[in-house]
């Protein structure tokens, strides 16, 4: 007799079936499959390449010898504020209508060198004149002057593009912010009363390495040009982001942040404040405050700053509300997460790696800054030899950190075919350098994951794992 089967005991064996089906089709997890790492992060501050607060130097023409040391350089990295930025104006003051002298140019350049030797970065800004009282008049020069200033800079620029963050549209009017201007018509309101402006700036974007952006002291400006040059008055998206275009590398700065309900005129309308929130994602953002109230708190200026992804901060000015961001205890976030703060998560490795064949390295990682980092950056798998350190394999990835967005967790497969003299004992390091060539093995230029007990300072490492190469 055949046995009898129910439909309870029908519906149990398809249900186990379908069990054991479905484990045979599912591939193990990644935590079963490979060698997991797992990251604590830390809320120390440090210095990190290209963000952070910055030191605010002025050069005039009435004092050539007023020179940057590199001595400076590295003694304010190691200051409570971590300096790794300045922000240098140079004023052109005696220079309104005759070239800029050699010995100006050679300043400029021994101040660069200093950067370089020192470990730090730029933001550049180029003026006539710092007061804006009608006796000082000319308050800038002509247009054509202001062209011919730029090209004696251009060779400069171009030569040193290593250790400049960024470069402020400047130039015109006084502090170089566009507005108490002899020779640009100060209230601006046809195309034409532009277009001398707009011709400037794309003069200065040619004479910028192309891999540098140019900022704009309001979102107003960088819409009007948008318009008239009939690019749409939209923010950049991550598909135009880091071009060779003029939308992709105009920028913003704002010298009056959460100073009053539009920040003294920074802002003109709901529509402008949108736009930069937007567009600042994939631009350079940064400024100093100007005065004290209540938008200037605390918690507002970490909102603000959320929103418009600032990268860097005057720590000298305004004083009033920096020191009430101390007394309120919101100083140190904001040191924190000016810019990138870049934190690994997990890892998982291929599991017994073997010399001359494929390894990978899943990495999970977060960004608790306010923004991404802006310009070009390398990313490497690097091998170090536990008994040689000398002894490196290094492999170059195509992972843009440039789209590591703030608040956002980051997922990727870093992969490269190991060499087949590399049996042994390693430690695999992630390494984030400089691109240029001229500071890629230089450490300080080096980005530091905020991470526990990773980060090489001889070499500008973070230290994932130790590995054992069969």
């Amino acid at each position: 007799m055949r046995p009898l089967i129910t439909p309870l005991m029908k519906k149990i064996f398809i249900l186990f079936a379908a069990t054991l089906l479905l484990a045979a089709c599912t591939p193990n997890p990644p935590e079963k499959s490979g060698m997991v790492v797992n990251f604590t992060e830390t809320d120390e501050l440090f210095p990190n390449p290209e963000r952070g607060m910055y030191s605010g130097v002025y050069y005039t023409s009435g004092n050539l010898n007023s020179v940057l040391l590199p001595a400076a350089v590295k003694m304010e990295r190691n200051s409570d504020d971590y300096l790794t930025l300045y922000q240098q104006s140079y004023y052109l003051t005696d220079y309104i209508a005759s070239d800029i002298p050699q010995a100006f140019l050679d300043r400029f350049e021994q101040n660069m060198n200093a950067l370089r030797e020192g470990g730090a970065k730029v933001v550049l800004r180029f003026a006539y004149k710092s007061d804006n009282e009608e006796s000082d008049e000319p308050w800038d020069a002509s247009p054509e002057w202001v062209s011919r200033h730029i090209d004696q800079f251009e060779p400069y620029l171009k030569k040193h593009a290593d250790v400049i963050f960024s470069v402020q549209a400047g130039f015109i009017g006084v502090w170089g912010e566009w507005y108490y201007t002899t020779h640009f018509n100060m209230e601006p309101q046809k195309d034409s009363d532009f277009e001398p402006r707009w011709q400037m700036l794309e003069h200065l974007l040619q004479a910028v390495p192309e891999d540098r952006q140019v900022a704009l002291r309001t979102p107003a400006f960088k819409m009007r040009y948008l318009k008239m040059k009939g690019l749409g008055v939209t923010p950049l998206t991550e598909t135009e982001a880091y071009k060779n275009t003029a939308k992709a590398r105009i920028a913003g700065h704002n010298d009056c942040f959460v100073s009053s309900e539009d920040d003294y005129g920074t802002y003109l309308s709901d529509e402008e404040r949108q736009f930069w929130q937007e567009d600042t994602r994939y631009t350079v953002m940064g400024g100093e405050t100007c005065h004290k109230c209540k938008y200037s708190a605390g918690p507002n200026a970490l909102l603000n700053m959320e929103q418009y992804h600032w990268t860097y901060l005057n720590r000298d000015y305004n004083t009033s509300v920096l020191n009430a961001w101390v007394a309120s205890g919101h100083m140190d976030e904001v040191k924190r997460r000016l810019g990138y703060r870049i934190a690994l998560d997990k890892a998982v490795l291929t599991k017994q790696p073997k010399a001359g064949k494929q390894f990978d390295a899943v990495i999970e990682l977060h960004n608790s800054g306010f923004a991404a980092p802006v310009n070009k950056r390398d990313i490497e798998l690097v091998f170090v030899s536990v008994d040689n350190p000398d002894k490196r394999f290094v492999y170059p990835q195509t992972e843009d950190p440039r789209f590591w967005m703030p608040g956002e967790q980051h997922k990727f497969t870093l992969s490269c075919t190991l060499d087949e003299q590399m049996k042994g004992d390693y430690y695999l390091c992630l390494n984030l350098p400089d691109p240029y060539e001229s500071l890629h093995n230089d450490p300080h230029f080096s980005i530091r994951l905020a991470n526990e007990a990773v980060w090489d300072s001889k070499t500008g490492y973070n230290r994932i794992a130790k590995v054992t190469i069969n």
